[in-house]
């Protein structure tokens, strides 16, 4: 009875590696090899997607550098991920994340991951420059870093080094937790080296970015990024990649006009796209009212025009795309529009359905089977050729160019 029960668990992990692969990251083809090999069709829409781009002037603000190899790297994934014994559904979402960055070899991840990440940037077309970001632990309120809580850590020295032996693609975007004992020191000592991006992941990293308990922290905190120009990128609306649920709330992007009302420029990542104001959020808006909404009222006030931006990052995936109308309809807000990827999620192929998105009417037919080819080679490029070919199921209108460059009114990279 033991052995069979044994071999029932061994099936059943087999068909969840099996699934996780299929649904995480089943491509057929090799970076290297997609000029050879792409369809006459595809090469079209890479070449219409790069007309009128500066190569050197593409950023994108939105990259995770992502490692288990704490020994060697200080990077960290909670072991509740890591066990289907410590969350089924836990477990299934780091095997989709392992599959879709190419991660085969848990005690060599950290290296796998970016030499993925690299070879992807390598045979694209053209590239300029991406940020990859660090991720800092969950705080509590004393200070103190709770791994319990977090779902992984990316040192900052890691960010540091890697852009350091890579500054021709890489640049750095930090994550200091402003309720740190060393938080000030750490961020002035990153500032004077020159890094202007700092990330916030409020929901997962336990910020409230406009707490009245911290005032005092946050208040120096926001006053050492104004003095040195740092820009903020901070997720909004909920989180669904890590460890957020109790914390949802704290994603509400009226929270950031603190910082706003200080004088740091911040970039609300994703527009706010998922969630709607809760009973917890009813002292500052109605419950019910979508993050997004909220998002673009912000964005449309001249109060903070030269000092708010948003990013398009994981706008395309499925549990998001029925808001790429609104975005793309409101030319008033584009200016302040910058790309990220959210790389690897765009290499997660579940959370990216370009049926639905052309049964929606974002792309044709014919664009679909042409980006559905290039996925299979690259799925970074993928993620910057379908932006740069979608369009608002109306009017046709499309995320200019300048969406896709080094923005002028952020520090430059």
């Amino acid at each position: 009875m033991k052995t069979f029960i044994v071999t029932l668990v061994l099936l059943g992990l087999s068909t969840i590696f099996l699934s996780c692969n299929l649904i995480g990251g089943a491509f057929e083809h090799e970076p290297q090899d997609l000029q050879k090999e792409i369809s006459a069709e595809a090469q079209l829409l890479m070449k219409h997607a790069f007309e009128g781009i500066n190569p050197a002037q593409l950023r994108d603000y939105h990259v995770h550098l992502l490692g288990m190899n704490t020994e060697l790297n200080g990077t960290y994934v909670n072991e509740g991920w890591q066990s289907p014994f410590g969350g089924l559904i836990h477990y299934i979402q780091f095997q989709v994340y392992k599959s879709a960055s190419a991660i085969t070899d848990e005690e060599q991840a950290d290296s796998q991951y970016l030499t993925r990440l690299k070879t992807l940037i390598e045979y694209m077309p053209q590239h300029g420059k991406f940020g990859i970001m660090a991720f800092d632990y969950f705080h509590n309120e004393d200070g103190q870093p709770i791994k319990e809580l977090s779902t992984f850590h990316v040192p900052n020295a890691y960010v540091m080094s890697t852009v350091k032996n890579n500054p021709d693609i890489f640049f750095p975007i930090l994550s200091i937790h402003p309720y740190r004992h060393d938080a000030i020191d750490a961020l002035t000592r990153y500032a004077k080296q020159g890094v202007r991006f700092v990330k916030w992941l409020p929901n997962a990293m336990g910020i409230h970015p406009s707490s009245e308990r911290m005032n005092d922290q946050l208040e120096a905190y926001y006053r050492v990024m104004r003095h040195y120009n740092m820009t903020l990128i901070s997720h909004t609306g909920d989180e669904k990649a890590t460890e957020a649920e109790e914390f949802q709330h704290l994603g509400n992007p009226l929270f950031l006009k603190k910082p706003l009302d200080i004088g740091v420029t911040v970039v609300m990542a994703h527009v706010a796209s998922l969630g709607e104001c809760s009973e917890e959020d009813a002292a500052i808006c109605k419950p019910g009212v979508p993050y997004i909404d909220l998002a673009i009222e912000m964005l449309e006030n001249p109060k903070y025009q030269s000092l708010l931006f948003a990013d398009i990052s994981a706008l395309t995936q499925d549990n998001r795309k029925d808001h790429l109308d609104k975005i793309l309809g409101n030319s008033a807000i584009h200016p302040q529009l910058i790309n990220g990827s959210d790389y690897p999620l765009p290499a997660v192929n579940i959370v990216i359905q370009t049926r639905t998105l052309e049964s929606a009417g974002y792309i044709t037919a014919q664009e679909r089977a042409a980006l559905n080819e290039i996925y299979n080679y690259n799925p970074l490029l993928f993620d910057f050729v379908l932006k740069r070919t979608l369009r608002h199921t109306k009017t046709g209108a499309k995320f200019p160019t300048s969406v896709f460059l080094e923005h002028p009114d952020l520090p430059t990279t």
